[in-house]
This record gives C-alpha cells, structure tokens and sequence, in this order.
C-alpha cells in the first residue's frame, strides 16, 4: 500500500475533477503519457471501482498508459504506473475520466480543490437545502422538479406506475435523489427531469459509486432493486445504517416526498455521489 490518499483520507476514484478539457486530436493511448486531472484519483489493483485501492495520485501526476481502455468489468479504465517521490513504483488501474493527454494538460487547473466536476459541484449542505425544498410535494411517478417556496404541490393517487397524477410539480423516488445530487448536471429545481431510474441508480456507476453499507454517511442514497421494482432513499442520518434511519425521500402516491425515521430492508445498498 502507498502512504497517504487511500479511501477515508481522498475522494473515492477522483473526487472532485478539477478540470475536463478539449484535447482536440490529442488522446489517450498506449504508450501516451497521461496526467492525472482530478483533485486525488485513485489508484486500483483491477479496472473498477471494486478493485482494492493501492494509493492515491495527486493533480498533475504523470503516468504512463501501459493498458487500456479496459471493457470489462469497467469501461474506460486506463493500467498506469505510479512513480511517487521515494517509494518503489506501483502499477494499477484508474479511471480515465480523470486523465488526459500531458500535451492537453495545464498545471494551473490543479490550482483548486473544488471545481464543477461536469455533474455540478456540490456539498452536503446543498444537496439537504434541495431536499427540504421538496418535502410536501406530490409523488409524481417519472419525474422530478418541485419549487422554492412550497406552493403548487400537487396531488397523486392510485398505485404506480398507473397512478394519476394533478399539477406540474412533484418527483419520484429516483427522480427526487437525481434533483437533489443535481446529476447528472446543473439543473433548476423547476425543471422537470428524470434522467435515471432505480435501475441505473442499483446496477451503474457513473455519477456515484457503491458503498459499503455500514460506510454510509449523510447524503449518500439507498437503493433496492427486485425485478422491474425499486426505491431509493436520500440518508440524512447514519448513526446505525442498518436500524433506523432519517430519510428524506419521494415514498409513494399517498405520501410524497416526506423527511421520515424508518428502517430499510436488508436488500438497500448504498450509492455515494462523486465528488462527496
């Protein structure tokens, strides 16, 4: 293992990207040398988050691309070499979101610690001030926009999907935590959208990553999927991740978005925005 950077101490697989550039006709490749882009991006013993984290690079660091892109089980992951000041080099996989070519690169992008990361950059703090802003509003299945200041509501009822909904506002469960996170971009609370499912949310990574359940911290989601059937839960509270739980989250027709203490079957994993 490296010293300093490994999960607990850095952003997991990139935190916060510090910059994404326009490299024109310079790309990645084998044999390239890339830099990394990314306030810390780890290092893994296998392409994908679920590789064993071997150390963290910071902005800037120079590697070269020895494999890649990576297929499977993760597309787009790059096998590098580490060369850290007074240690013995490392070999490893890393995302190639977070790498670009060094004749693309600029040293004065790694100036900051927090920079739009392409999915907006966000804080504990916004993403609670977004969720408080939707309790009261109606479980509008497919959607998710709400307003400021609580009016226009809306109504719901029925079983979904074949519910029936009244009113331009309201969200769903996944539709709700995708506002709240703000992914995959910046959008007004107003604007309707609804870019993942619980699906995405369960089986992906692209703008999150999964999480150890007992890891669970606030704002990070829960999310269940059986079947063509899930939910998932914005987590304000962790003081027990598998007991009770303060929630906010779109629960249902005859509810809506509410902020609840209550528990969560054992099928709910856990998903962590990037960059939190």
């Amino acid at each position: 293992m490296l010293g300093d950077g490994v999960e607990g101490d850095a952003p997991p697989d990139g935190g916060p990207v510090i910059a994404t550039l326009d490299l024109g006709p310079t790309t990645l490749g084998v044999g390239v040398t890339a830099r990394v882009t990314a306030g810390s991006l780890n290092l893994r013993d296998a392409a994908g988050t679920s590789g064993n984290v071997l150390g963290a690079m910071p902005c800037g660091t120079a590697v070269p691309l020895l494999a890649g892109p990576s297929t499977t089980p993760s597309a787009g992951w790059w096998q590098v070499t580490y060369s850290p000041t007074g240690m013995q080099p490392v070999t490893g996989w890393a995302s190639g979101k977070y790498l670009v070519a060094d004749a693309a690169f600029d040293q004065a992008l790694c100036g900051t610690s927090r920079v739009d990361s392409g999915s907006g950059d966000q804080t504990v703090d916004d993403i609670f001030t977004r969720a408080k802003l939707g309790v009261g509003y109606s479980y509008y299945w497919g959607h998710g926009s709400w307003r400021d200041d609580g009016t226009l509501p809306g109504s719901c009822a029925g079983s979904c999907p074949s519910c029936s909904h009244n009113g331009q506002y309201g969200a769903d469960c996944s539709g709700f935590v995708a506002k709240c996170w703000q992914v995959p971009g910046p959008s007004p609370l107003t604007q309707d959208a609804h870019p993942y499912s619980t699906y995405n949310f369960f089986n992906e990574e692209t703008h999150w990553t999964k999480q150890p359940r007992a890891s669970t911290k606030p704002a990070d989601a829960m999310v269940y999927r059986s079947g063509s059937a899930g939910h998932m839960v914005l987590v304000e509270s962790t003081t027990d991740p598998f007991g009770q739980l303060w929630l906010y989250e779109a629960r249902g027709c005859a509810t809506g978005v509410v902020h609840n203490l209550r528990s969560l079957s054992s099928g709910f994993i856990t998903v962590r925005r990037e960059g939190l």
